[in-house]
């Protein structure tokens, strides 16, 4: 979305516009700049095969249905972490999302690139954020919108992203914990056992039904269905 938001200037050939470019460009690098995207992400699609290869496994892993009020209710449950529940746009295909966020972004930082100059191939751009934090609020809230919107490649995932944007310091509730060789930062969020609605075993899982059924059922999802998958897999 960055890209594309950015490349929009270089429709018109001029030396104005690749400066506004370059200035747009330095404007969301300072929104982003000590700012995190932390989330967990959702499918529409329960059986999709590229997500079975690509998150569960290799297919023997478990894709986990939940209602989607159960899950729309989680950010009022964690108010200081500025949690929301987003439906991903994709590429071209959701011509309106993406000009509602190109509008955005050019209210954010459309004037504060037109400030962007060149002096001996060293750049500079000023920027006043003023006493009141409006337009901090503002470029963050913008840098924000890019993490709603993925390459339309992806589009058969019908992703929906759980998220939450800025500052770690900003952000209520946040953890640490070691990560292979980095510390990573994380929100814990409890998802009722209500949320809940169906399991699905995964092409290559090799569980039992009625040993799911009854894992399920020990551990107070009683109410859970279980279903097998329907992909054809073969493993290389």
């Amino acid at each position: 979305m960055r890209d594309y938001w950015l490349n929009l200037f270089l429709q018109e050939r001029s030396e104005t516009k690749r400066l506004e470019r370059r200035g747009a460009a330095l404007c969301i690098d300072t929104a982003s700049h000590d700012c995190l995207a932390l989330g967990v992400c959702f499918s529409e699609e329960r059986d999709l095969l590229s997500q079975w290869r690509g998150y569960a496994a290799d297919g023997a892993g478990f894709s986990i249905t939940f209602y989607r009020e159960a899950l729309e209710h989680i950010p009022k449950d964690h108010p200081d972490s500025n949690l929301e529940l987003t439906k991903i746009a994709y590429g071209d295909q959701d011509h309106n999302e993406i000009h509602a966020i190109v509008r955005l972004l050019h209210d954010a930082f459309g004037e504060d690139a037109k400030l962007y100059s060149e002096s001996r191939g060293s750049g500079n751009l000023t920027l006043d954020f003023g006493p009141n934090g409006e337009k901090h609020a503002k470029y963050e809230k913008a840098a924000r919108s890019l993490f709603t919107v993925k390459n339309g490649a992806f589009r058969e995932e019908k992703e929906w992203r759980l998220f939450t944007y800025g500052n770690l310091s900003s952000i209520g509730g946040v953890k640490l914990r070691g990560t292979g060789k980095a510390v990573s930062p994380y929100i814990p969020i409890t998802i009722p056992e209500e949320a809940v609605s169906q399991v699905t075993l995964g092409p290559t899982n090799q569980t039992p039904r009625h040993v799911l059924e009854f894992a399920l059922k020990h551990n107070g999802f009683s109410r859970v269905s279980v279903r097998a998958s329907h992909a054809s897999y073969q493993t290389r």
